[in-house]
């Protein structure tokens, strides 16, 4: 399947446009996380909250480290502006490359590798997920949050199959359709996954059953299906007033990024409290040898 090239560009000027906002009002960019915060049972703090899956990621690279030596190569695909990177180098040794379509986001991460001293670990590059530069094999390659955008989820699969080693790990974590297809939604649930697909610019919004066959196809095998969709915190005063405003101006012919960004975000959380979506942690495991 060839690149779209307007559809990648429409994913750039997404976030492009919404970085640097997001960051400096979402709680999150205090911890430099892009994604949606865990609350689970153990999780007692806001920070906490959106380190949780970047924890999720931390135990299953730790758990590779008998197989592979130190440093451990890493690669983000959709790497935001390095906050799971940057939680990980301060743990972990690592080589780590985060790879991202933002040249706002490129130059965000750098910065703050230079603020919080860890340059020399991790490098940030602007690139397409199915378009990457020559790299070496990684140990762990991981996708938060980025996987829905990838324009074609099989080729996604087998590169990063390419980029592991042998015995190395894949991890995803991102919203999945709960069934194959929306054809037999009704029309307002089929609503809400159009404007969360327009809104966000996603293009590989699918059913975990559709992604486990494309990573067999790719050699890799599933090894963890987590649900953390009843940890996260839905229905915020924010998400509210974002709900009345997009019922409002459903009609309008506004097309401004931050107005996109709220009619996906809206779909997400009607996709995700209506149960047609759910937010999954899942690792795969390519084969030794």
């Amino acid at each position: 399947m060839a690149t779209d090239p307007s559809f990648l560009h429409d994913v750039k000027t997404y976030y492009d446009k919404n970085t640097k906002r997001f960051v400096r009002h979402h709680d999150s960019g205090s911890v430099d996380a892009l994604h949606r915060g865990v609350w689970a049972p153990e999780v007692t703090t806001q920070a906490e909250a959106f380190q949780y899956v970047n924890g999720l990621l931390l135990q299953a690279i730790q758990a590779l480290t008998s197989r592979f030596a130190a440093p451990l190569r890493v690669l983000d695909l959709g790497c935001g502006v390095g906050g799971s990177l940057f939680y990980l180098a301060q743990r972990l040794p690592l080589e780590a490359v985060g790879v991202t379509l933002s040249p706002v986001q490129v130059a965000l991460a750098r910065a703050r590798a230079q603020t919080l001293e860890v340059v020399s670990s991790c490098r940030f590059i602007e690139a397409e997920f199915l378009r990457l530069p020559d790299l070496q094999p990684h140990a762990a390659v991981f996708a938060i949050e980025s996987f829905v955008h990838c324009p074609d989820a099989a080729r996604f699969f087998t590169v990063a199959a390419e980029r592991l080693s042998p015995g190395g790990q894949l991890m995803i974590c991102d919203d999945f359709l709960t069934v194959s297809g929306t054809s037999h939604l009704d029309p307002k649930a089929r609503r809400y996954v159009a404007d969360f697909q327009r809104g966000w610019h996603l293009r590989s919004l699918m059913a975990t059953a559709q992604v486990q066959a494309h990573a067999a196809q790719a050699g890799l095998t599933l090894l963890d299906n987590r649900d953390l969709t009843p940890y996260l915190a839905l229905q915020s005063r924010w998400d509210r007033f974002i709900a009345l405003c997009v019922r409002l101006g459903h009609w309008l012919p506004l097309r401004a990024p931050w107005w996109l960004n709220w009619v996906g975000g809206n779909g997400a959380q009607m996709c995700l409290l209506s149960g047609v979506v759910e937010y999954r942690f899942l690792l795969f495991e390519k084969k030794s040898g």
